[in-house]
């Protein structure tokens, strides 16, 4: 995954975390290229890596994998069990550049 794609994918799960109003930090795993791992305060750690040609594999402590075709399944997915409570409405990523 080139270097502009891995920042944009980082800037939509940010944002896509505080729009569900979850304190959450997303890095850049340096351990696997592409790769995230999102961290809360509650001490819930995810490891969020692609999967070729268009997925994205979520790793956590003593659960399975779980694979997801895409990055909006990716967000669906981490709205259920980050932010359960908050709305399910379409999140919109633009090609205009975010700041």
């Amino acid at each position: 995954m080139s270097r502009h794609k891995t920042a944009r994918v980082a800037r939509v799960l940010a944002g896509a975390l505080r729009v569900w109003g979850v304190s959450a930090s997303v890095e850049r795993d340096p351990a696997q290229a592409g790769a995230f791992v999102l961290r809360t305060p509650s001490g819930i750690r995810m490891q969020i890596v692609p999967a070729a040609p268009h997925g994205w594999v979520v790793l956590r402590d003593a659960r399975p994998p779980d694979t997801h075709q895409g990055l909006p399944d990716l967000l669906r997915s981490l709205r259920h069990e980050l932010a359960p409570g908050a709305a399910g409405g379409r999140l919109i990523i633009g090609s205009e550049m975010m700041r």
